[in-house]
């Protein structure tokens, strides 16, 4: 089977340009917090920008020690910014081991670990404005569901995301934070300067606005995978993506992705362990690179059909 890969709103590409502070309050009316918005060329830059922040308030950031972002581990070296990996229980963090960090710290994690399954996060910012931990949280995988709770958020609209725009991604600084690093804000509104942005905010606000529809139909499909499949992690979880334990997870994927075929000739899996999704020998089923209007019941039938007969 050839399935269409997930691309922008066709409306949004019809009406590409339009009005950033409108689209920066669809983007606070998604979240938790309320943010100041600064607009960015990558979801990279977002978080490059978020860990020059920490590095103003801590000598140190923690990271979780899977589920996150490759960036994580990479751009704390540039900025000589000292890391420490947090042990998660398969990506999602473990909030007795959070209790134990030190006052005045920093953390980064991704509100999905692995795009797999959901943080805690109403329980991690609770520890963290006790401790004082700066909480930096990339929306990038469940805006649109339960997200928002950082200090600092950081957004990626690349593809394929839950924003789908092919290009760009958002800083988000909470009013609170902003009053307490105000001088340093200040640099990074100047900085921010240098990393110029297309106009794309029409199809931003497209996006934007079906985001909760999008995240919805993306876990619902996933749940209904991850019930069906015998060895798939984080049934009760929500993700956009779904984890498949196996043995020989190159020729699994290989299999997969001579039956189920995107448009682009994009693979559909990602080998594990990776440290992006899951530190455990496997596959992830990528569901999200999957064009929305494709997953109709005969299709996730098929899709089924198909993993079943090649994982059983």
């Amino acid at each position: 089977m050839i399935l269409r890969h997930r691309r922008p709103n066709l409306y949004g590409l019809m009406k590409k340009e339009g009005n950033k502070e409108e689209v920066e309050e669809i983007i606070n009316k998604l979240l938790y917090n309320d943010y100041k918005i600064i607009f960015l060329p990558s979801g990279s830059s977002a978080v490059f920008l978020s860990l020059w922040i920490s590095k103003y308030y801590s000598d140190e950031i923690l990271i979780p020690d899977m589920g996150g972002w490759n960036g994580f581990l990479k751009f704390p070296k540039i900025l000589d910014i000292k890391t420490k990996q947090l042990k998660t229980n398969l990506g999602i963090i473990d909030i007795k081991n959070l209790e134990e960090v030190n006052n005045k710290s920093s953390i980064i994690l991704t509100s999905l670990s692995g795009y797999l399954a959901p943080q805690p996060l109403k329980d991690i910012k609770k520890i963290c404005e006790e401790k004082e931990i700066l909480f930096i949280e990339d929306i990038s995988g469940k805006i649109g569901g339960d997200c928002g709770y950082g200090d600092i958020i950081v957004c990626s609209t690349g593809s394929p995301k839950i924003l789908n725009c092919e290009y760009g991604g958002f800083l988000g600084i909470s009013y609170k934070v902003g009053e307490k690093l105000e001088d340093i804000l200040n640099r990074i509104k100047l900085i921010s300067k240098t990393y110029k942005t297309i106009n794309y905010f029409g199809l931003l606000k497209e996006e934007l606005l079906n985001a909760k529809k999008t995240y919805k139909k993306y876990v619902k499909v996933n749940k209904i995978i991850k019930k069906n499949i015998k060895n798939a992690y984080f049934k009760d979880l929500e993700g956009i993506s779904t984890f498949i334990e196996c043995d020989n997870p190159k020729t699994i994927s290989k299999k997969i992705n001579s039956l189920i075929k995107l448009d682009n000739r994009k693979s559909i899996t990602t080998i594990c362990p990776n440290y992006d999704r899951i530190l455990k020998k496997g596959i992830v089923f990528e569901t999200k690179k999957i064009e929305i209007s494709e997953l109709n019941s005969e299709t996730i039938n098929e899709i089924l059909n198909i993993l079943i007969s090649i994982l059983d």
